[in-house]
């Protein structure tokens, strides 16, 4: 009798772990939607420690008028700057295929765009094939807008009441496990905000240097080049390649010479910022393998599409810090021991 309700009671322990996984699996956009979120909310409460110490402002409080500075700086410099980066980034959209063109020219590749049009006139879709496809587009499109707006707000809230969702976190363990797991939770926060930190001030760097050396080199649309440089930096080793790749076929429009200076700009701003800008910023945070680094973005992209290519760094950083947490925590009892 007691050996079936053992097996009972693991068979029971089995189903819910396979429900609880397939749930987690279904849902696991709205999981990385929360991660998002969390992401902000470590960063608003970041921005919110200092402010509260300059103002004697309640740091609880404190994160609303930080996300009004935040937000509305950026609203304030869309409106000061939208109407240019509007304008680089229509011509940047119109010189592409232009600069295309020339580089199948330039290295006689001329059969190549008339042999993938033939292949994609011969895949075409019907007319209600493409009505599909632009309702699909346009929903796709009214999700990423109603994703990032969960976010921002998500995020407004988890860091205007970190302690409440953290007791809530803290809750699913058992009473002698809570202290452990709230160092640990501490510890990967931590490493968390030092990774937003460094990869924030990485990504203006980049930008801000991006757009001075295509200025210099004379290639057009050097400001919406810059923005994408800097964007494309939160996504490692891939960003940049991609983002160099638009830049460097506009300037071959201009001439070999000038293509070959905006290779070596990008070459030059990244090897800045993985030599010295990146290292100094991230002393204090968790060091990832470039392989890992690289191999991660890849796994993520494939398992949870665009949004997993996004969140592969800081995912991995959780990763490691959470590791790096427990095996510190480990190392503890046995110092004490010794």
């Amino acid at each position: 009798m007691a050996s079936d309700w053992l097996v009972a009671r693991r068979v029971a322990v089995a189903c819910i772990v396979l429900a609880l996984a397939y749930f987690s699996f279904k849902t696991i956009d709205v999981i990385l939607q929360v991660f998002a979120a969390v992401l902000v909310s470590l960063a608003l409460h970041a921005l919110a420690e200092p402010f509260a110490r300059l103002t004697r402002f309640p740091e609880r409080y404190a994160v609303f008028p930080v996300a009004l500075m935040v937000f509305g700086g950026i609203g304030l410099t869309l409106y000061l700057f939208g109407s240019t980066i509007q304008v680089q980034v229509t011509e940047l959209f119109n010189e592409l295929p232009a600069a295309w063109k020339a580089f199948e020219q330039r290295f006689h590749l001329e059969g190549m765009s008339d042999d993938l049009l033939r292949r994609a006139e011969a895949a075409a879709p019907s007319g209600e094939t493409m009505i599909s496809a632009v309702q699909g587009l346009t929903s796709n499109v009214f999700q990423v807008v109603l994703g990032s707006f969960l976010v921002v707000v998500g995020g407004i809230y988890f860091a205007a009441s970190p302690d409440l969702y953290r007791r809530m976190f803290l809750s699913l363990w058992a009473e002698p496990e809570r202290t452990a797991v709230a160092r640990r939770l501490a510890s990967v926060s931590e490493d968390l905000r030092h990774f937003l930190k460094a990869q924030l001030i990485a990504m203006v760097v980049v930008g801000v240097l991006t757009f001075i050396g295509l200025t210099i080199v004379g290639v057009p649309s050097a400001l919406a080049l810059a923005l994408f440089a800097g964007l494309a930096e939160f996504v490692p080793m891939i960003g940049p390649v991609v983002a160099a790749a638009p830049a460097v076929l506009i300037a071959l429009t201009l001439g070999v010479d000038s293509g070959l200076w905006t290779l070596l700009v990008f070459v030059i701003v990244q090897q800045s910022e993985s030599n010295v800008i990146t290292p100094l910023l991230q002393q204090r945070m968790v060091s990832l393998p470039p392989a890992v680094t690289l191999f991660a973005v890849v796994a993520f992209g494939n398992v949870f599409g665009a949004l997993g290519v996004v969140l592969a760094t800081p995912l991995t950083v959780l990763a490691f810090a959470a590791f790096k947490a427990h095996g510190e925590q480990e190392a503890k009892p046995e110092q004490a021991g010794t």
